[in-house]
């Protein structure tokens, strides 16, 4: 099963998608009433999302980093590319990674699943395959502290952690910096779910906000060229 999922990504990673991508009702519904919130990101942060955006127009790929690659990274990860499916966006991709390989933290894949994705579990990596519809693998999501080459000329490279969390990318490669608060410290504490939950909201509109950003600026660009 898993060789098959993961051959099925890879395929659509290197072609693209080929038509629109139906979501399953609770995620469409969940993306239809989260992008109603563009209007609560505070002006700095859209700022950066606006500067993402510009170089998404010409770029292929997001990445983010951070020194463990297992919560935040994961989420961001999920949602830009889900994002970008919704918004018609189907030849950009992304992706995460950190120093430190660990396995997914469970509440990112729980509160994922409340936004209204479903998963499939790989225990013998610590990962799973995160779908916006029953058929439609969206991510093979284990850790990684090896991704590869980055190409700078067609990747955009965003930190997401402080300072004292950034990974040897952030700190070597060029990148913007859009930083969200660790979840960590909530861990096992009886305000450990809302504080998923609250990121997860964050991250979901931040990141369909950057996509439609996107967008609107490459169709701007190309009622320019005509």
């Amino acid at each position: 099963m898993k060789k098959i999922l993961f051959a099925f990504l890879m395929m659509a990673t290197q072609i693209g998608y080929s038509q629109d991508i139906r979501f399953n009702d609770e995620l469409d519904k969940f993306c239809r009433q989260t992008k109603k919130e563009f209007a609560s990101i505070p002006v700095e942060r859209k700022a950066m999302l606006n500067s993402i955006a510009e170089q998404l127009t010409i770029k292929k790929y997001i990445g983010f980093t951070c020194h463990t690659n297992s919560r935040r990274t994961m989420l961001l990860q999920t949602w830009a590319q889900t994002a970008f499916l919704f918004y018609g966006l189907n030849q950009k991709f992304a992706f995460s990674i950190g120093d430190v390989a660990s396995a997914v933290y469970p509440e990112v894949v729980n509160v994922l699943q409340l936004s209204g994705f479903y998963y499939t579990a790989m225990e013998e990596t610590n990962g799973y395959v995160i779908y916006v519809g029953k058929d439609i693998p969206l991510e093979y999501m284990v850790s990684k502290a090896d991704f590869g080459t980055i190409d700078k000329e067609k990747s955009v490279v965003v930190n997401v952690c402080t300072s004292g969390e950034k990974s040897n990318i952030a700190a070597s490669f060029p990148n913007i910096e859009l930083a969200y608060q660790s979840p960590t410290i909530f861990e096992k504490t009886p305000q450990e779910k809302q504080k998923y939950e609250e990121l997860n909201r964050q991250i979901a509109t931040e990141m369909l906000y950057l996509a439609k950003k996107t967008k609107d600026l490459i169709k701007a660009q190309e009622t320019v060229e005509e």
